[in-house]
Order: C-alpha cells, then sequence, then structure tokens
C-alpha cells in the first residue's frame, strides 16, 4: 500500500518535471480528480491480493498511479512516459 499523500505529490512531481516547471504552477489537481477521493482508493486494503492502478488525465498528460506507489506520467496521445525522478519528456522512467 502506498502513501497515498506521496501519491498525489508523486504525481504533481512527475507533470511537474516533464513540463520543466514546478508543482505550484500546475493546474490544480483537484480539477482532474479529488485528492481525498484518490486517497481513499489508494488506502484501502481491497482483497490485499490484486494490485490496484487507478488513470486520470491531467494538465495534459495520463497519469498512472499504482497502491505500490509507482507513478507513470504519459503525454496524452504519446507513448513516452515520465517519472517523478526522471524529468525527460523523452523516455520511460526507470527505477
Amino acid at each position: 500500500m502506498v502513501d497515498s499523500d506521496t501519491a498525489v505529490i508523486s504525481i504533481l512531481e512527475a507533470v511537474a518535471n516533464a513540463e520543466r516547471t514546478t508543482p505550484v504552477d500546475l493546474p490544480p489537481l483537484s480539477e482532474a480528480v479529488d485528492p481525498a477521493a484518490l486517497n481513499a482508493l489508494l488506502d484501502s486494503d481491497g482483497d490485499g491480493r490484486a494490485p490496484l492502478r487507478v488513470s486520470l488525465n491531467y494538465a495534459g498528460y495520463e497519469i498512472t498511479v499504482g497502491r505500490d506507489g509507482d507513478v507513470v506520467a504519459s503525454p496524452a496521445g504519446a507513448s513516452d512516459a515520465v517519472g517523478p525522478t526522471d524529468g525527460r519528456a523523452d523516455g520511460p522512467l526507470v527505477e
């Protein structure tokens, strides 16, 4: 299970890195998803066996966040993925 507050921050960081800006310069995440609902979903234990992945569109990116803490940001309509520690818009996140 992921610390859901960290997941929300990681979403902002992934997109900010891809855009080469800071998270405060991005539109509010609440325009794309209810952060409290996302937190509640990621905090839920479910059956404990099945991995949980949530996808959403935010600021021109398709975001996928997993209960395991994995966050991937791909430009909408493109195959390149950017993660919070990568910062490159030209390749996939490698952790």
